[in-house]
């Protein structure tokens, strides 16, 4: 399993291949992975308990960009450094970490033929991380399948500020990547019709498997999160960082017409979020006038994710409006637990997904006219005390078709599907 990102780095793209390897096991598999080291961050106990026997390969990169590291009080950022960095990420195919995997190429192959694989699954994004996988395996001369978690040269709003060189170079990587797979998985349907259509790709090359939720790795039975939570706000959880693809700008533009309209049922609304924003979302909550309406704490592990969902009287959802494709992997968190889901995407599955296991309701986020109406009105429930946000859990319907063991069974047809087939 080529997975750059994995337990203990704390990015989203890390959860999902760390919820198949605990469970791969359990259908015949034995997952070994590699990715790329996170020196001076350690796991949980629980992820090192869950993680027991199974096999870690690590590429130890010289500098990481993406782990965030304070620096020394008085130290200032190099500008001229900076907008190297910058312009060597622009200009690079894929990522840049593409320069680590091929000065490892050798090592890393050397290492992966010694476990003598059945077959190789790879992640992206990163990117490269579909480059190696499609490279190993045809050195290993053994069935590829690449996991899509979202749409590559296809996205409507790129991950990355790219040159017309490296996006060119791009496309023709992802194309290669594309007819050379044995078998492609997204985690999405729209995105999986998207490239079936793009790439006129016959209906068994292709496969959906949602993300999941574990209650394997949350830890609810004591609650370690001291957050000073006033129980007379309505109190809604954006379980993560508003950021350039988590926007804050739909729900600060209904706060602005809910304040004109009814102040009182505005300044009752408090959004928890985790980090603070990138600079754009907090200047668009400073100019607004709304920083009283939101509480920006300290990020969490991921298994004191039961303990700090509790806290919400509402689970927010957000993703920018231009990200049609993709479903937020928030909320599969959010789905494993009975607190009502206000979803702000504009996904249909993920509608689709909420009407089905009613958790929720949800809009697009251009609607907000229709944002601002549903926050007053949860606003006022809450100043009544009313229960109508909350559905009676004996009548919620069954979601264990979204938990890690299940995604984990469909995945593993697909290993035995692509073994069959040679």
């Amino acid at each position: 399993m080529i997975a750059p990102y994995f337990v203990p780095r704390r990015r989203v793209g890390s959860q999902r291949p760390f919820k198949f390897a605990i469970h791969l096991r359990d259908y015949g598999y034995e997952p070994v992975i590699v990715t790329i080291g996170t020196p001076g961050v350690s796991m949980t106990e629980n992820e090192k308990e869950l993680l027991e026997g199974i096999e870690i390969i690590t590429v130890q990169a010289p500098f990481d960009q993406t782990v965030k590291k304070p620096s020394p009080e008085g130290e200032k950022k190099s500008l001229k450094g900076q907008y190297l960095l910058d312009w060597i990420d622009k200009h690079t195919p894929m990522d840049t970490w593409l320069f680590l995997f091929l000065t490892k190429y050798l090592s890393i192959k050397k290492r992966v033929t010694n476990v003598q694989p059945d077959l190789i699954w790879a992640t992206g994004d990163p990117w490269s991380s579909l480059w190696l996988g499609e490279k190993l395996s045809r050195a290993l001369e053994i069935p590829f399948i690449a996991d899509f978690r979202d749409p590559w040269t296809l996205s409507k709003l790129p991950l990355r500020n790219r040159s017309s060189f490296s996006e060119g170079v791009d496309m023709e990587i992802e194309k290669r990547i594309i007819h050379s797979a044995n078998k492609l998985i997204f985690t999405a349907l729209l995105t999986e019709y998207l490239y079936s259509e793009f790439y006129n790709l016959p209906e068994e090359k292709t496969a959906t498997i949602y993300n999941s939720y574990a209650n394997t790795i949350s830890d609810t039975e004591v609650d370690e999160w001291d957050a000073d939570i006033d129980s007379e706000s309505l109190n809604m959880i954006f379980f993560g960082q508003f950021r350039r693809l988590s926007p804050v700008k739909p729900i600060v533009k209904a706060l602005k017409i809910l304040q004109k309209k009814n102040s009182e049922a505005s300044k009752r609304i408090k959004i928890h979020s985790f980090g603070k924003p990138d600079k754009p979302n907090m200047n668009m909550i400073t100019d607004a006038g709304l920083l009283q309406n939101f509480t920006f704490h300290e990020p969490v592990e991921p298994e004191k994710k039961g303990q700090v969902l509790k806290h919400a009287d509402i689970l927010l959802l957000s993703t920018d409006e231009k990200r049609e494709e993709v479903i937020p992997a928030k909320l599969w968190d959010y789905l494993s637990v009975h607190t009502p889901i206000f979803s702000i995407v504009p996904n249909p599955e993920v509608a689709d997904i909420i009407m089905r296991t009613k958790a929720g309701v949800q809009v697009h986020p251009g609607e907000k006219m229709e944002i601002a109406a549903l926050l007053e009105s949860f606003s006022i429930e809450k100043e009544n005390r009313s229960n109508s946000l909350f559905m009676p859990e004996s009548i919620l319907p069954d979601r264990g078709i979204y938990e890690a063991n299940q995604t984990t069974k469909q995945l593993a047809s697909i290993f035995d599907e692509v073994l069959e087939n040679g």
